[in-house]
């Protein structure tokens, strides 16, 4: 049986355009910002709905930072999670995609429905003190970063969850195993194999657990890491 073409309405058309103009930027701070941005394409849906699982299942109120945002894929999937009393701060260092997010807090509708929302132009580690988060979850492409600064990141974010509070990130599947075998300057294979290293060390000093998503370009694997007391850490 063959089924007849689906025609678009103006709905799903516009959303279409919107997602295809994401891609085109995303693509275009890939190529002009590689450190930064640290990959090819916005991260999928199915990868968004991973990475928040923990905040979906969570009773609110709830303290949330975002990190890394870029065009805002899983600052959509947080916002929709949200409820009446939380609070959420997105924190995104590239200035190209603020009006992007902007979007998604005005969709979102967080004034109505009495959510706290602030985007920060800033770097992470300018973030100011204030109450701890019940949550964090981070598009930052850690791979792409020197060991040192993946270091300095993931201490900021143990800092700043409670006890009890989780930690959500993610990694391309098999990505420093790939870049490894296929990276010819030793330099750049020292670098990975510390980044991993790093992980490796932070993830072995907290309860954590993963699932893989492989309906995303490319294949990625959510970490969840919940954060001990400083004094329960090895």
């Amino acid at each position: 049986m063959r089924l007849a073409p689906r025609i678009l309405g103006p709905v799903d058309a516009a959303k279409s355009q919107s997602e295809w103009q994401a891609y085109r930027l995303f693509y275009s701070q890939f190529r002009a910002h590689f450190q930064a941005t640290g990959a090819i394409a916005p991260s999928g849906a199915a990868l968004a709905r991973a990475i928040t699982a923990p905040l979906a299942a969570a009773p609110g109120p709830r303290r949330v930072m975002e990190a890394g945002a870029g065009t805002g894929v899983f600052t959509r999937a947080i916002l929709r999670q949200l409820t009446a009393g939380d609070e959420l701060d997105i924190y995104e260092i590239n200035p190209v995609f603020l009006p992007w997010l902007q979007r998604q807090r005005e969709e979102a509708q967080v004034e109505a429905r009495h959510i706290r929302c602030t985007i920060h132009n800033c770097d992470l580690r300018l973030a100011p003190p204030g109450a701890p988060y019940d949550f964090i979850i981070s598009g930052l492409p850690l791979n792409n970063f020197p060991p040192q600064l993946v270091t300095e990141i993931l201490a900021l974010m143990e800092n700043r969850l409670r006890p009890g509070g989780v930690l959500s990130f993610f990694e391309y599947l098999y990505i420093r195993q790939l870049k490894s075998v296929l990276v010819h300057d030793a330099s750049e294979r020292a670098r990975i194999e510390a980044v991993g290293a790093v992980v490796a060390a932070f993830l072995a000093r907290h309860p954590h657990h993963a699932a893989v998503v492989r309906w995303n370009l490319p294949p990625a694997v959510a970490r969840h890491v919940t954060n001990l007391p400083a004094t329960a850490r090895d």
